[in-house]
């Protein structure tokens, strides 16, 4: 609520405001006031001005400045003749609800007992006039301008709570996803190093074949470069504001396949002409991504190398329809985090997924819709 807590040009422009405001408002009081005002009435609301346009410079003196605007309305009210219907009260019904916003908005503890003493001297205005109507449309006034000021704090408040609420979910989202990318990137590398080193131990113990364990040996070590590369990667994205590098084209999910052979040899891919010519979007393109790397870690943890394996990336009107089949060796227990992101991806974009076995084979399948990325 603080004038000097909003941005530098934005602040600046409403603290001038508010002086002049002040200073005008002092100038209609001087018109108001009659012969009969005494001189103790006139210094004391020529004081709250002066008060008001020093705090629209130094918004930090809140405290004092309440104080002294105070305890001068209330010096002026109680030595108000009380004969008179003409008096001062513009320049405290410009002062006192910002001063009470801004008490309200935060500070010190003693802030509430000097919102309570602005809002009782600015009720005691009121007192100044002899005439029964004119007291009640004067304190009631004060008391909306009260208000007022209260229900923007409060406002302020509800939607800076509302602001950190939503950076809070961000946060945690972006988690989320940096949980689900670890689980994608580094288990379907770590799953082919373990696979390719499983194999090398009985090439080694063979000892028929040095160039085919060579070439294991090499495997792994390539497998294990990219997997320090993908959590570099990360930790980079976590540590700096680096710009997103571009979404995932066709030619990585072939990258993917290719991979796969090394351990699964009868593995391919069928993608239909029309994704060859016109890729999917960004956001489409991420999650058959990260759905086509899932599969694959699948087919090494679980598939059956002999067996043929056999992805399938197509569109049918406004739907993009990933499929992978594979024949299982050993079936997973229960459904693990990787089936759980494949499917959290997928819903958020509107999308089915499904997952299964049947006659002995693996499946998965994914429907996008396409119409929800190019929305």
């Amino acid at each position: 609520m603080g004038l000097g807590r909003a941005a530098n040009p934005l602040g600046a422009a409403l603290r001038v405001a508010f002086a002049a405001v002040v200073v005008a408002a002092f100038v209609v009081d001087l018109w108001t006031l009659d012969s009969s005002a005494s001189r103790v009435a006139l210094v004391a609301v020529a004081g709250i001005a002066v008060a008001g346009v020093a705090w629209a410079r130094w918004t930090r003196s809140t405290t004092v400045v309440a104080l002294v605007v105070s305890v001068l309305s209330i010096v002026a009210t109680i030595d108000a003749p009380g004969q008179s219907v003409r008096f001062a009260l513009f320049t405290e019904l410009a002062v006192f609800p910002v001063l009470f916003g801004v008490l309200l908005s935060g500070g010190p503890r003693s802030r509430w007992v000097l919102a309570g003493l602005v809002a009782f001297a600015g009720e005691g205005i009121s007192l100044r006039s002899p005439d029964a109507p004119i007291r009640a449309i004067v304190a009631i006034s004060m008391l909306v301008l009260l208000g007022t000021a209260c229900s923007a704090v409060v406002y302020i408040r509800l939607r800076d709570i509302e602001r950190r609420s939503s950076i809070d979910l961000a946060r945690q989202n972006e988690r989320l996803d940096l949980a689900r990318e670890l689980h994608d990137v580094v288990g379907h590398h770590v799953t082919g190093i373990v696979v390719l080193a499983q194999a090398s131990r009985f090439t080694a113990a063979a000892a028929a074949d040095p160039v085919a364990t060579d070439q294991a040996m090499a495997a792994i070590e390539a497998a294990g470069i990219e997997t320090l590369t993908s959590i570099r990667r990360l930790v980079g994205l976590l540590r700096t504001d680096a710009p997103v590098a571009a979404p995932p084209g066709l030619a990585e999910i072939e990258a993917l396949v290719t991979d796969q052979q090394r351990t699964h040899p009868l593995t391919g891919l069928v993608v239909d002409e029309q994704l060859r010519r016109h890729w999917v979007p960004a956001d489409l393109a991420t999650t058959i991504q990260r759905i086509a790397q899932e599969a694959t870690t699948n087919v090494r943890k679980h598939g059956d190398p002999a067996q043929p394996v056999v992805f399938t990336l197509r569109q049918q009107g406004s739907t993009i329809e990933f499929a992978a089949e594979n024949g299982v060796l050993r079936s997973a227990r229960g459904e693990g985090f990787g089936i759980t992101g494949m499917r959290e991806r997928v819903d958020a974009l509107g999308g089915t997924f499904q997952a299964d076995s049947c006659a002995g084979r693996w499946f998965v399948r994914t429907e996008l819709p396409l119409r929800v990325a190019q929305s």
